[in-house]
Order: structure tokens, then C-alpha cells, then sequence
């Protein structure tokens, strides 16, 4: 009798747990590679290894105190306002690694204008910077300092906890962008809805687990895709920005 109602509910409980986990894996798979192997085993290092270290990632007060501090500097327009991104946040997945936008997705022909502006601001500052793959995706490639352009002497301490790489476009899934901005720039992007911090922005347990591997500093970001030739802009003036910072202030075609 009581293996009568025991197996049943045994069954059930494996169901219920079994059904949201092929669902958050399917989700998984959706975003496209980067960061973790493409793969069942990539999820489960995602979902229950980096994804429980995240971090909270709009509150600006850490970048407030650095402001305070003395930490002003700003190359996003820095003599106006950044502007208000329209139609709210978009939705992000649950996943630490990769970091994806789920909605607010831009269209194919706005995805390749973003892709040649980004090649195109490279192209033109290739004293200061390469294109290769990248350190944090893989399978795509980043803009990275280059050493006779950008010594590392002249960098800032952020610059070299993310080895150099500048910026890297999510090129086989969402173009949305990772890259690194000044704590005013950081705190400017979030107040505008641009953009959001990564989950392991500013993590020190996760650099200590990982033994320095992945030590993003707080202000390492996720600016959202663009969604028309406008946001395209403003993407690339936070573009810019980043390796001005990144560079020690250098001054940088546009």
C-alpha cells in the first residue's frame, strides 16, 4: 500500500523539478554561445557554479562614493546629459554566464550597421587598438589595447584586471556589448537605461574562486543592443568612451 502512493509521488516530485530545469536549459541554449561551453555542461557550470555569485546590478551608490571620492572624470558627452534610452529595460536572462538580452532586440540590418561601426571605430584607432578574440567570449571577436599603442603603464588598474580588452559585440546572438567604463560613465549609462552592470561586476569572491581569472572590475558593463541608427550613436559614443578610459584619457577618432 505504501509503495502504491509512494512511487506516484516520487515520480511527481521528479516531474516538477525536471520540467524547470529543461525549461532554464532551453533558455540557455537560446542565447548562442559565449563564455561557457555551448553544450548541457556549459549549463550546469552556468545555472549552479557562476550564476549563484551574481551580483545586484543597477544600484549606483558604489559608483556614487567613488565620484565623491574624486573619481569625476567622464567621456560620455561630457559636456551634456546623456539621453533617456526609450521603452524602458529590456529583460535580461537569469544567467550569469552568458549575459544576454532576452527583449528590445534589434533587427538584422540594424545588427550588421552596429557590427561595421564597431569594426569601422577600430579601424580608425588602430594605433591604440586590435581586433581578436575574445578573453570572456570566445566566439567572438573584442577590441583590445595594443602594448606600443597603450603601454601598460599608462593604463588604469581596471584596464588590466580585464587584460586589456576593450569592448566585444555579441555578434552570434544578441549584439548587445560588454565592456569597461569610468565609475561616473558606469553610473551615467544606468541612470539613462543603456545599460546594466554584470553579474560578477566587482565580485571579489568570484575572482578569489577563480583564482583571478574572471576579476571584472565594478564598472564592467552591459550596454543593450541598439535598436535603430540612433541608439546605434549613442552605442558607439559609450564605445568610445570605454577606451578613453581604458587608454588613460588618450584622445580618440570618432
Amino acid at each position: 500500500m505504501v509503495s502504491n502512493i509512494l512511487i506516484p509521488a516520487i515520480s511527481i516530485c521528479l516531474l516538477a523539478s525536471i520540467i524547470p530545469a529543461y525549461r532554464d536549459y532551453q533558455l540557455f541554449m537560446s542565447y548562442g554561445p559565449g563564455g561557457v561551453p555551448h553544450n548541457a555542461l556549459g549549463w550546469l557550470r552556468s545555472r549552479f557554479i557562476a550564476t549563484p555569485f551574481g551580483r545586484e546590478m543597477f544600484d549606483t551608490r558604489e559608483y556614487q562614493d567613488k565620484i565623491n571620492a574624486g573619481e569625476t572624470v567622464t567621456y560620455i558627452f561630457p559636456e551634456e546629459e546623456l539621453s533617456q534610452r526609450k521603452g524602458g529595460t529590456p529583460q535580461v536572462g537569469p544567467h550569469a554566464i552568458p549575459q544576454r538580452q532576452m527583449s528590445h532586440l534589434p533587427d538584422e540590418d540594424t545588427k550588421q550597421k552596429l557590427r561595421e561601426a564597431f569594426d569601422m571605430f577600430a579601424a580608425k584607432n588602430a594605433n591604440l587598438v586590435k581586433m581578436a578574440t575574445s578573453f570572456y567570449e570566445t566566439h567572438t571577436d573584442a577590441m583590445w589595447l595594443t602594448e606600443h599603442g597603450v603601454p601598460l603603464s599608462s593604463r588604469p588598474p581596471e584596464a588590466l584586471a580585464v587584460r586589456g580588452e576593450v569592448a566585444h559585440v555579441h555578434g552570434t546572438s544578441d549584439h548587445s556589448l560588454h565592456l569597461l567604463l569610468s565609475p561616473a560613465d558606469a553610473k551615467k549609462v544606468i541612470d539613462a537605461g543603456w545599460g546594466q552592470r554584470h553579474a560578477f561586476s566587482g565580485a571579489k569572491l568570484v575572482a578569489m574562486v577563480t583564482r583571478g581569472k574572471i576579476a571584472l572590475p565594478g564598472s564592467y558593463m552591459l550596454i543593450y543592443a541598439p535598436r535603430n541608427t540612433k541608439e546605434i550613436e549613442i552605442v558607439m559614443e559609450i564605445v568610445k568612451a570605454s577606451l578613453q578610459y581604458m587608454s588613460g584619457g588618450l584622445d580618440v577618432r570618432h
